[in-house]
């Protein structure tokens, strides 16, 4: 396919750059592995912190993990819009990072960091002045409101360091370093887990502490990312005072559908929950068990997703659209490869790791339920979602969202009725697997096809 058939006139690939710089971008399987697989882990890392961190709220009493929980539909939100802005940052690196202008960077981090503190500001600042309402809302109790509206405050002040810090991690993975950006994400997870352990348990310093330890640990990844970046030359004070007035543009067009994207995805959460619900607490327990298992498996597609968006928007920027194609599909074999074993994995473990992640033998049983059902297509999620997150990063962010939403309307639809009129969770989760074949046949042919046509942001 030619580059005249890219979607948009105004968005076109960049000419074919000279020998010397295609023989310099590495496609190699090799290149790839290394690029996803730091990637991957700092993916997986961060949804294993999360739990623990919830494990460690629950330690301080009732009160603090109920006041945590009643956040969380918060958390989502400011999670939203840090990864929109963090996947856009990436994205125009990536491809500034492949054209060899290292001047732009700067201003581009600059650009997207003041977008940033603008929307945070704007948004927690609704938030904390509306968190009467939201409480409200979130039927929160009464004698907890006023920890409720503090530690509201404090976790969106948290949450605008978090936020500058990612960005600043964004640049690195965008330029290809992502095994000194998966360092200091180890290095911030690390760090937020030890001063919720020592001020929030040690000290007694109750659930305050994670605001704290969420503060603390995003200045510590901001300096540590802005050193690194400073003294390879990539980033010039100067330069960060900039303003790159397609900003605003290119977070619409990328930003915008990863955020929703994230929404979506919360918004599922909570559905399946209802559905499960009526068949009694051991059946939500396994369900919420059994899809622990099921996130743990396809989430590190996210970061595998992303790497080889990293490396087809190099391609792209360096002109050169048949690498980028190749970076894709031999990212989809890399990909299908790796899901191949993990779905074995899931077949042949899963039932023992539900058995070991269950309280009581109730929940046990229902955990293995679900594995035993869901489990043999996690590999066809984990797969689908891998070209997705690509989808996402290369330009065809709409796409991928119409493409996630449908598939949750029809699991939530189907599995809702089918549930109801079967007084059995069974038919909610052989909706979930049949689904997640069918995506994978119907779907991906259509997905892979778009990520074979991607598009080049405008030029500063």
């Amino acid at each position: 396919m030619s580059s005249d058939m890219l979607d948009e006139p105004r968005v076109a690939s960049a000419p074919e750059p000279e020998p010397p710089a295609r023989r310099e971008f590495d496609l190699s399987y090799r290149r790839i592995a290394r690029v996803s697989l730091p990637m991957v882990l700092s993916t997986a890392t961060g949804i294993a912190s999360q739990a623990v961190a919830t494990g460690l709220i629950g330690r301080m009493g009732g009160a603090a993990l109920y006041v945590r929980s009643v956040y969380s539909p918060v958390s989502f939100l400011f999670l939203a819009l840090t990864t929109g802005l963090s996947i856009t940052l990436q994205v125009v690196v990536a491809q500034s990072w492949g054209r060899g202008e290292r001047d732009e960077i700067s201003p581009r981090l600059g650009s997207m960091a003041r977008a940033g503190i603008v929307a945070f500001a704007v948004f927690g600042g609704l938030l904390v002045a509306l968190s009467g309402p939201l409480g409200d809302a979130v039927q929160i109790a009464a004698d907890r409101r006023g920890e409720f509206q503090g530690f509201l405050a404090a976790m969106t002040g948290a949450a605008v360091l978090g936020m500058l810090g990612e960005l600043c991690s964004a640049v690195l993975r965008g330029m290809g370093r992502t095994g000194v950006a998966a360092i200091i994400t180890a290095l911030y997870v690390s760090l937020t887990l030890s001063v919720i352990i020592v001020v929030g348990l040690v000290l007694h310093g109750g659930l305050m502490a994670v605001p704290l330890a969420s503060g603390v640990a995003g200045t510590t990844e901001i300096v540590l990312a802005l050193a690194v970046l400073l003294r390879s030359g990539v980033i010039h004070p100067r330069g960060l005072a900039q303003w790159r007035p397609q900003t605003p543009k290119v977070l619409a067009s990328i930003g915008l559908p990863v955020g929703a994207s994230s929404i979506v995805l919360a918004v599922v959460n909570l559905l399946l929950l209802r559905i499960v619900a009526p068949s009694g607490q051991a059946a939500v327990a396994g369900f919420n068990v059994g899809y622990t298992v099921q996130t743990a498996v396809i989430v590190p597609a996210v970061g595998l997703g992303s790497a080889v968006a990293v490396l087809m928007n190099q391609s792209l920027g360096a002109g050169g659209l048949p690498d980028s194609r190749t970076v894709f599909r031999r990212g989809l074999i890399l990909a299908l490869v790796g899901y191949a074993a993990v779905t074995l994995a899931v077949v042949l473990l899963g039932g023992p790791l539900a058995n070991l992640m269950s309280g009581s033998p109730a929940v046990a049983a229902e955990a293995r339920h679900f594995v035993a059902i869901v489990g043999p297509t996690f590999g066809c999620t984990g797969l689908m979602l891998t070209v997705l997150t690509v989808l996402e990063q290369v330009g065809h962010g709409p796409l991928a969202v119409a493409m996630n939403s449908g598939y949750f309307v029809v699991i939530v639809a189907v599995g809702w009725v089918a549930a109801n009129a079967r007084h059995d969770v069974s038919a909610l989760y052989w909706t979930m697997a049949i689904a997640a074949a069918a995506s994978l046949v119907g779907g991906l042919p259509i997905a892979a096809r778009a990520a074979q046509r991607p598009r080049v942001q405008a030029r500063a």
